[in-house]
């Protein structure tokens, strides 16, 4: 497989989990923090959207992001800065973080993703090796370092809200296999 190939079916993969673990939550399901040093399953989601869309648009394609396209408006009592991820979150900030709706979030998510997946789209595996963005915390590093760093926050991330969900609904459905088997019965047809 090739690695834009690789790199599409994992972002597909993780937001696909993210949403199976976010759709039919209540808003107190969404905020449910398990202490005061925790995040809330809301800030994780926003957290999500808010670091693809910095890293694809004012990284690698150094254009404005949708943050600043009227996102930012839709989430209250957020900050504007459209380079604030909620990375480095103090637990007073954890505490005042108030998640939109489910809706809300999961359409800036989506929208995130589009792009990501519109860019990533526009790329093949050579330049994706050889393209070089700036690192917000110095140097350089490839495009595909780039989607290295994206998927292994996802992972992470989408983790911790399975398992707050987990933590707040319990067992969920035994069946399900995180798309790995869907795709590979895909890739046998």
């Amino acid at each position: 497989m090739a690695l834009k190939a690789f790199i599409q079916r994992c972002l597909d993969q993780n937001f696909q989990s993210m949403i199976r673990s976010v759709e039919g939550l209540t808003q107190k399901e969404l905020a449910w923090r398990p202490n005061p040093q925790s995040m809330s399953i809301g800030f994780l989601v926003w957290h999500y959207a808010r670091t693809l869309d910095r890293w694809v648009h004012s990284r690698a394609l150094e254009a404005p992001q949708l943050w600043e396209q009227g996102w930012a408006s839709q989430f209250e009592r957020l900050p504007l800065d459209p380079n604030d991820t909620g990375y480095g979150f103090t637990a007073e900030q954890l505490e005042e973080f108030d998640a939109p709706p489910v809706p809300v979030l999961l359409a800036y998510a989506e929208m995130a993703r589009n792009k990501a997946i519109e860019f990533l789209e526009g790329l093949d595996d050579y330049a994706l090796e050889n393209v070089t963005i700036s690192n917000p915390r110095g140097g350089r590093i490839t495009l595909a370092t780039m989607f290295q760093q994206l998927i292994w926050e996802f992972n992470q991330h989408g983790g911790q809200i399975a398992y707050l969900r987990g933590m707040q609904r319990g067992i969920e459905d035994s069946a399900y296999s995180g798309g790995v088997l869907e795709a590979a019965a895909e890739d046998a047809e």
